[in-house]
């Protein structure tokens, strides 16, 4: 039976970038890829490469990234991979970089859970149609109130704060992001697919033999492009 294309069995870890412009951390301050594109620049390829060697050599994916849902609040660490349909993989292409290591879908749900985007503007009004009031100092309360979570629940680790638009570049919706709160160890037999630039296939190709990796798809983005 075909499956509509919304979702994949792949699940796409990318390794080159963004890096920030001003030395601030990327996902405290910026709520669409706009904002990241307009602050920030791709990872330099060389270091991506080596991102994505020393993932395949080590079979860990390190929980590194923290995200701010409030001035407040900070996440865990997280490791995070994208739960996006490799035809649509050229849009986060150019947010995250030329290579992508992809992990089957039956690995990643034992370990990874999907983020709950949120609009703060949209919780708003949520908030007057629920009847929700300001406390005694006048303040609204917290997003995370609204819903019923609070800032001590391991739930507020997989929010992300967004706009919802349908203009791609406005929002982070369509990365379809999922989260682990620990570094992902993974085995050859979790490894699904790579996909690199062209020039980088056989460099790739030998890298992952050398490592002990069998039967892997390693694909380029000439091929996705012209699917």
């Amino acid at each position: 039976m075909n499956k509509p294309r919304y979702y994949s069995n792949i699940y796409w870890h990318f390794t080159g970038g963004p890096v920030s412009n001003n030395n601030t951390s990327i996902w405290h301050h910026y709520r669409s890829l706009k904002d990241v594109k307009e602050n920030s620049s791709l990872r330099d390829p060389k270091k991506a490469l080596n991102n994505l060697k020393n993932i395949i050599k080590t079979k860990i994916l390190k929980a590194t990234t923290t995200e701010l849902i409030s001035e407040s609040v900070e996440t865990n660490e997280f490791c995070c991979v994208s739960d996006v349909p490799l035809k649509d993989l050229t849009y986060h292409r150019k947010y995250y970089g030329d290579y992508a290591i992809g992990f089957t879908s039956k690995k990643i749900h034992e370990y990874f859970h999907p983020v709950l985007y949120l609009d703060p503007f949209y919780a708003s009004i949520n908030n007057k149609e629920l009847g929700f009031k300001k406390d005694q100092q006048g303040s609204e309360p917290m997003l995370w109130e609204l819903i019923g979570v609070k800032k001590e629940n391991p739930l507020i680790n997989f929010l992300k704060i967004t706009s919802f638009s349908k203009n791609y570049d406005y929002s982070f919706y369509g990365e379809r992001e999922w989260r682990c709160l620990d570094d992902f160890k993974f085995k050859e037999e979790d490894l699904e697919a790579i996909i690199v630039p062209k020039d980088r296939v056989e460099e790739i190709h030998h890298y992952l033999h050398s490592n002990g990796y069998h039967n892997i798809s390693l694909l380029s983005w000439d091929l996705i492009e012209n699917m």
